[in-house]
């Protein structure tokens, strides 16, 4: 007779002549009730009367990976340093301990002619997806809706022009919109009439968004825009730099400029420094994301806080109640969090 606690489940099934799976199914929380109560109780029984431990090894080789939820970064390596990526991944990483549920990060690469395939393939083993890679082309978003599992598409990856309520699975993000539309408000009430705007490529739903704000805000207060005032480039200082010198070409210079991201307005900071113009007093400036830097450059920046932890926890919130009811279909869900205005000292009524 095999010592007390040395129990195995082929011994269980052996004694009670059932299958190994069937015992094993009995003694598992979420399989339980897929076996008759009156041979579950008997097996239960069976296991307390022999003290049966399960393996830690056998255990953990069992362990169902339907509740992992893979995030999806972009296929570059800056994407592991980024503060954007980390603060949402940390409201991923403590909203999976709430609610239980494994995270794995892996990198995906948009460009690939099959996103489906691709992601498949970087997401292998995963109950869910949480996608927040670079954006979504508007064929790659429609082949996201056939895949066989919950998925969060992050509100910066979707395609610019496409409407939420035309989006068919779950995403997070901020309302970019309001928000520049309510910065640029703050800057007209100052007394701003020459204001203006260096972007990241529209191309990107986030600089897309930003601009319909701060276009919308200078309708409603009659304020007539120079076309030259809108700068288009990257989402970098150099981005900044080179948009204050295209500004130049405007027929007055600007009194205010709003900035796609706080990396564009640190790149306008450095220049206006460089050229002997006083910011705020001369010409304000107004970034977007509120990054750590942007209370120690010089002026402070005022900017746009957004909740990019509370985001990550959405996320896996969303993912986690699909996981734990996937008999009731899939739900889609769009939360759109609001954006705080920081004030800081880079803006100050025109001169």
């Amino acid at each position: 007779m095999k010592e007390f606690g040395t129990m195995r489940l082929k011994d269980i099934a052996e004694k009670l002549n059932v299958s190994i799976s069937t015992v094993s199914r009995a003694l598992g929380k979420e399989t339980s009730d897929k076996v008759a109560p009156d041979l579950r109780a008997k097996i239960c029984e069976t296991a307390r009367q022999v003290n049966y431990v399960p393996h830690p090894a056998a255990q953990l080789m069992r362990k169902p990976k339907v509740h992992l939820i893979t995030a999806l970064l972009p296929f570059e390596t800056g994407a592991f340093v980024s503060e954007f990526y980390g603060a949402v991944l940390s409201g991923v990483v403590a909203a999976s301990r709430e609610w239980e549920t494994e995270t794995r990060v892996a990198l995906v690469d948009p460009n690939d002619v099959d996103i489906l395939e691709e992601m498949r393939r970087v997401a292998i083993g995963a109950g869910a997806i949480f996608y927040m890679a670079k954006p979504l082309s508007v064929r790659q978003l429609v082949k996201l809706e056939d895949l066989a599992r919950p998925i969060v598409v992050m509100g910066g990856s979707l395609p610019a022009h496409v409407d939420l309520s035309e989006v068919h699975v779950s995403t997070v993000g901020v309302n970019n919109l309001l928000a520049s539309h309510d910065v640029t408000v703050r800057l007209l009430e100052l007394g701003h009439r020459r204001l203006a705007l260096i972007n990241g490529p529209t191309s990107v739903r986030d600089a897309w968004e930003r601009e319909q704000g701060f276009v919308k805000a200078l309708k409603e207060y009659n304020v007539p825009l120079d076309p030259n005032a809108v700068v288009h480039g990257t989402f970098t200082t150099d981005g900044g730099v080179q948009g204050w010198a295209q500004l130049t070409s405007c027929s007055e210079r600007p009194t205010a400029i709003v900035c796609g991201d706080d990396e564009i307005a640190f790149g306008v900071l450095d220049a206006l420094a460089k050229d002997k113009i006083d910011c705020p007093h001369e010409v304000s400036v107004v970034g977007f994301d509120d990054s750590r830097w942007a209370p120690r450059v010089s002026p402070a920046l005022t900017t746009m806080r957004q909740p990019t932890a509370e985001m990550g926890r959405a996320a896996v919130e969303i993912l986690a109640t699909h996981l734990q009811n996937l008999s009731d279909g899939a739900h889609v869900e769009h939360r759109v969090f609001p954006v705080e205005i920081v004030n800081r000292q880079s803006v100050a009524p025109p001169p």
